[in-house]
């Protein structure tokens, strides 16, 4: 392909690329029929759009390989104005790369048919080099074209993500409002939500949050991530929160623990859950990487009252660091079933050294074990 000079009237090449150019019509309805059976996804953009745009592309081109030139900037910014409209379409960028493949062998196949018996014949390979310039040069503008579509529509989710969060921790929009970017996120408002956290400082590094993000993409159901004061906060719908788990501690590593709130429905219960994983993420902290509120609902629920309810529990704190022999029976026999032959068994001793011990524990504590509420306090004030 020459920058210098083009074919000259009457060259067999040029020739070859004219007579084709008189079949544009015709050509361009069955290019396009062409690419819409064999690449399904043009179905959602107009038919005649679609055959005018391949109709004005196929032209360009046809008349570059006749002159034998490159595509000029008029041509390129045609290609950029189309990539932008399938890009709106929602075509993903592999189909529209891939009508260029598909367009430029169907106009080999015509340039090779056109050549036969005539005086082009022998030279009609020398338009395969430019035929594939043509389809280089367009293919680098689309790439172009989705990759700043991608990085402006991944900056606005960004920021839907972001305020969806502040409006569900803090409630103070109109509840149309949080609904309105919950659809836009692709959540059901009205559907089941469920949230989990971890701390915000494993994700501060730049760029964290974005990778486990596109991590969320491929789990099931629909992932929005955010960070919200000194926490990172997942809000999942229609998913299993197990995989996402399992993502967040491969990206976060050994740092990242988590809280996962219980599933509830709508948008208060969204709220809800979030305070769930708080809550979970607080006992997480104490020994575990995973918690979930409905595994540990008790001492996740107290976590906002240890200051308020601390008085009830000093004296059984006191006793179970004092007497951790009498304490660790306490926590046997409740998880024996409050039965003494079974807690006996689990601590290897005698039924009659359990009674013993739980009446002592009774009396240093003024906190009777064998009562519902005595033995509640106890397990409380013990683990908690």
């Amino acid at each position: 392909m020459t920058s210098s000079a083009v074919r000259p009237d009457g060259h067999p090449l040029r020739l070859l690329c004219e007579s084709l150019q008189s079949r544009l019509d015709e050509l361009s309805v069955e290019l396009t029929d062409d690419i819409r059976r064999e690449i399904p996804s043009y179905a959602a953009m107009p038919l005649a759009e679609q055959r005018r745009t391949v109709r004005v592309r196929l032209g360009y081109a046809l008349r570059g390989l006749a002159l034998d030139v490159e595509p000029t900037a008029e041509n390129l910014l045609e290609v950029q104005t189309a990539s932008r409209r399938r890009a709106y379409y929602g075509l993903p960028v592999q189909d529209v790369l891939a009508t260029f493949h598909l367009v430029s062998r169907r106009l080999w196949d015509e340039l090779r048919a056109a050549a036969r018996g005539t005086a082009a014949e022998d030279t009609a390979i020398e338009l395969v080099a430019p035929l594939w310039l043509w389809v280089q040069a367009m293919s680098g503008v689309v790439a172009d074209v989705y990759a700043d579509e991608a990085g402006a529509r991944y900056g606005r989710e960004a920021g839907l993500r972001q305020r969806f969060l502040e409006l569900l921790r803090t409630g103070g929009a109109p509840r149309e409002h949080t609904a309105e970017i919950a659809r836009e996120l692709g959540f059901d408002p009205d559907g089941e939500f469920q949230a989990l956290c971890t701390t915000a400082a494993v994700w501060a590094a730049e760029g964290r949050l974005g990778l486990l993000q596109r991590a969320a993409q491929q789990v099931a159901g629909k992932v929005s991530c955010g960070l919200s004061g000194e926490l990172m906060v997942a809000i999942t719908q229609r998913g299993d929160p197990a995989d996402l788990v399992t993502r967040v501690i491969k990206l976060g590593g050994d740092d990242a623990l988590v809280g996962v709130g219980l599933v509830r429905p709508g948008l208060a219960g969204a709220e809800m859950s979030i305070s769930d994983a708080e809550r979970a993420l607080v006992v997480a902290e104490q020994g575990g990487r995973a918690t979930a509120f409905e595994d540990a609902w008790l001492r996740a629920s107290l976590v906002d009252s240890r200051d308020r309810l601390l008085p009830l529990f000093a004296e059984v704190r006191r006793v179970a660091g004092e007497q951790p022999q009498l304490a660790e029976t306490v926590l046997a026999f409740a998880d024996a079933g409050l039965s003494l032959a079974h807690a006996a068994d689990a601590l290897r001793i005698h039924p009659n050294t359990v009674a013993y011990r739980l009446g002592q524990w009774h009396k240093l504590t003024g906190t009777d074990p064998r009562t519902f509420d005595g033995l509640l306090r106890s397990v409380v004030g013990i683990t908690g």
